[in-house]
């Protein structure tokens, strides 16, 4: 279990610079739980994720995995690098090996010490998963691929850590739609009992139909944390402006409140346009009209 307890952040505080970008957070992130965290820019979503993977400090609050603070024990960091791990929004930009594998390998042979036989095997395996051929890339310059083969490459690097907490801020930012689909596809694949998984994106109608949770984010601030039907169904303004709800999802509430349909509201394709049938069909001759 990774939380975040009352957490409040402060960019140059103690300076006339000060701005707090974190207030009063209260999170939680399960064992095998995936959840996608979202929210308009500058909401603190990147924030939030350097504080949960232990790469910034709060300035206020305690962040916990598996009911230890993460932040110190007797004022020395706990060992929690190889457990929690952080993708970045442009991962491969932090490339600095000469070749594919050394890029790929360098966590497991310098930060876990692993025999050669054990890496080969998990870089083998996780490069199975990601669909990134390896064997034929494995002596190239990791700045030499393609950009969705960089950022299987980055991925790889850190699912081969094996971390229990997994948080990737923006992972299809850079990517074509067909690659996005594609990485979201390995991603819903790789999660398992025991994995969690934090993912920051703005694509939610790649999203809510498979993760457990997602979290809404606005102005510093958690203003919703539940399930994807649980947000689509808000009717909190708030929460629906700073989601960004899909398309499909806003047209099916359209539908609802105006009275044209009994619901659900859905990101399900196929069920709003039987929800839009059925509303050209009302036998009470309502009309839908459709602000322009």
């Amino acid at each position: 279990m990774l939380e975040a307890i009352d957490i409040s952040h402060t960019f140059y505080a103690g300076t006339p610079f000060h701005r707090q970008v974190l207030s009063g957070i209260q999170f939680e992130l399960a064992p095998g739980e995936v959840v996608l965290l979202t929210g308009p820019s500058g909401s603190g979503k990147t924030t939030l994720a350097r504080i949960l993977a232990g790469l910034v400090k709060p300035t206020q609050g305690t962040i916990r995995f598996n009911g230890v603070d993460l932040d110190a024990i007797d004022g020395r960091p706990l060992p929690v690098k190889d457990r929690i791990v952080l993708a970045s929004q442009y991962p491969e930009r932090q490339f600095f090996a000469n070749t594919v594998w050394d890029e790929l390998s360098w966590g497991l042979r310098v930060g876990l010490g692993l025999a050669r036989a054990e890496i080969a095997n998990r870089l083998t395996l996780i490069a199975q998963d990601l669909d990134f051929p390896l064997g034929e890339l494995a002596r190239r310059s990791p700045r030499s691929l393609s950009s969705g083969q960089q950022r299987k490459a980055a991925l790889a690097s850190l699912l081969a850590l094996e971390p229990q907490v997994l948080i990737l801020d923006e992972p299809l930012a850079g990517l074509n739609a067909k690659e996005g689909q594609r990485l979201v596809s390995l991603l819903n694949n790789w999660r398992n009992h025991s994995r969690a998984m934090l993912v920051i994106a703005h694509e939610l109608e790649l999203f809510l139909a498979w993760v457990d949770k997602v979290a809404v984010m606005d102005r510093g601030q958690v203003v919703f944390h539940g399930s994807s039907d649980e947000l689509c169904q808000s009717t909190d303004p708030t929460v629906r402006d700073a989601a960004s709800l899909p398309v499909m999802v806003e047209f099916s509430f359209f539908l609802k409140q105006r009275g044209f349909s009994a619901g659900p509201i859905t990101s399900d394709g196929p069920l709003v346009l039987r929800q839009l049938q059925e509303a050209l069909t009302n036998k009470k001759g309502k009309s839908v009209y459709v602000k322009k």
